[in-house]
């Protein structure tokens, strides 16, 4: 009788923790959408401070300097590869293989 009672209790138990666990993680899953549709209003106001800051003359001058660009993108990417070797000088495999495979070139064709 006692091993029967005992039994019964074991189950009764297990069975109230499994409920009470996933009560709790029922509570938990539907909290976070909330928190998640709620938009960040210090990030709302930093965009709009961003926006504001951007003047028309700043615009005008990125066109201007975009439209260079396209007369001479040759240039454009030499100034865009000096700036990165400065930003990442521990890079230097591969550019000395670029740079071998082009005097290979130079010397089959003759040319620069």
């Amino acid at each position: 009788m006692q091993e029967v009672l005992a039994i019964f209790l074991r189950r009764t138990i297990v069975v109230l923790l499994v409920g009470f666990i996933s009560t709790c993680s029922l509570f938990a899953i539907s909290s976070q959408p909330s928190f998640a549709a709620t938009p960040n209003q210090k990030l709302i106001q930093q965009e709009n401070l961003d926006k504001q800051s951007q003047s028309v003359s700043d615009r005008e001058r990125a066109y201007e300097e975009q439209l260079e660009a396209e007369k001479n993108p040759d240039k454009v990417f030499e100034e865009n590869l000096k700036e990165y070797r400065k930003e990442n000088p521990g890079e230097n495999i591969i550019e000395k293989a670029v740079e071998g495979a082009e005097k290979a070139v130079e010397k089959v064709t003759g040319k620069k």
